[in-house]
């Protein structure tokens, strides 16, 4: 492999890199990398959201994943004044549906490095459905429903919208309140290799209605929820009505703030106050650790209606986000 050069000045995260009239230069990702491409990132954050919202401590997770090497599947562009250009592939899930994303600076002018970047999250991905046996893969792309130069680039390399996810936040600064665990349920803490498979089927059959929800492989499931850095026990917990897992909340402490990862209700247990009340404890208890900030996605349109439920817990929408797919060799 020829030897990468060595970069000029780093980015800031509010500088416009130098514009340049030859084509960035595209190179394997490394681990040196990840000061820079978090820069990048958090440029891009501020372009699309205005505030960054991205952390090595992100990027680690995410180059963690099981199988995931950056120097296969990650890759970055060099222009004058530094990287301005970031992409991957991966398969989290191992389901068949791979995700691939990629980021070039906003001071960047450059129309054809988002499509030379894409064009190899698209290669790897079809090497890795192949190399894991996958007949009918996807692969995925979110996008800002802002960031219309990326909505076109994916609409012309035949990429649909099957899913539009708001990002929500609430401000804990003048409390949380408490509400009451439905009559004949019980909410506990999560219990380390007593309750991961319980916790597993409870949400997969809870999710069963999402789009396009396909079943993830345990031991993935498992990687990717409690292998997450951030992971803590005390914020994941579950319903039970007797012996029989009916709800649960999983959540993290990014340190900056609080994120909600998932909150699922078995069918017969909806419309009963569950998820209010499990969503009001993971704020209670995100305020009593001192964090004034706590987000989640949750899709615009879930057939469980989860929008309703967070805006009464007094969650508001700050931003939006469409998922692109297209099958793979189409």
């Amino acid at each position: 492999m020829e030897e990468r050069p060595r970069r000029r000045a780093p980015l800031d995260g509010g500088g416009a890199p130098e514009t340049s009239r030859a084509p960035s230069r595209v190179w394997p990702a490394t681990r040196g990398d990840m000061p820079e491409i978090v820069d990048l990132l958090c440029a891009c954050d501020v372009a699309e959201t205005g505030e960054p919202d991205s952390s090595l401590e992100d990027l680690e997770n995410d180059w963690s994943m099981e199988g995931f090497d950056p120097v296969r599947d990650a890759w970055v562009a060099d222009g004058p004044g530094g990287l301005v250009g970031y992409a991957y592939a991966g398969d989290q899930s191992r389901t068949g549906a791979l995700e691939a994303d990629l980021w070039v600076h906003p001071g960047h002018h450059e129309p054809e490095l988002a499509g030379r970047l894409l064009g190899l999250a698209e290669r790897r991905a079809a090497e890795i459905a192949v190399e894991r046996g996958y007949g009918d893969a996807r692969i995925d792309v979110f996008c800002a429903s802002g960031n219309q130069a990326k909505r076109d680039l994916l609409q012309r390399r035949g990429y649909a919208v099957v899913r539009t996810v708001y990002r929500m936040t609430v401000d804990l600064s003048g409390g949380a309140p408490t509400v009451a665990v439905p009559e004949g349920l019980e909410v506990l803490p999560f219990r380390p290799s007593v309750d991961e498979r319980p916790l597993y089927e409870l949400m997969h059959e809870a999710f069963e209605d999402h789009v396009r929800q396909s079943r993830e492989p345990f031991d993935a499931w498992r990687v990717r929820l409690l292998g997450h850095a951030d992971f803590d026990p005390d914020l994941w917990w579950i319903a039970w009505d007797g012996d029989q897992a009916v709800g649960a909340l999983i959540a993290y402490d990014h340190g900056e703030l609080g994120w909600v990862k998932g909150l699922g209700v078995r069918r017969r247990w909806r419309r009963r106050g569950l998820g209010t009340a499990l969503l009001a404890l993971a704020l209670v208890t995100f305020r009593e650790r001192g964090q004034r900030r706590v987000d989640l996605g949750v899709d615009a349109e879930g057939a469980t209606r989860p929008l309703r439920l967070y805006e009464r817990a007094g969650l508001r929408a700050v931003a939006s986000y469409e998922l692109y797919s297209r099958r793979l060799g189409s």
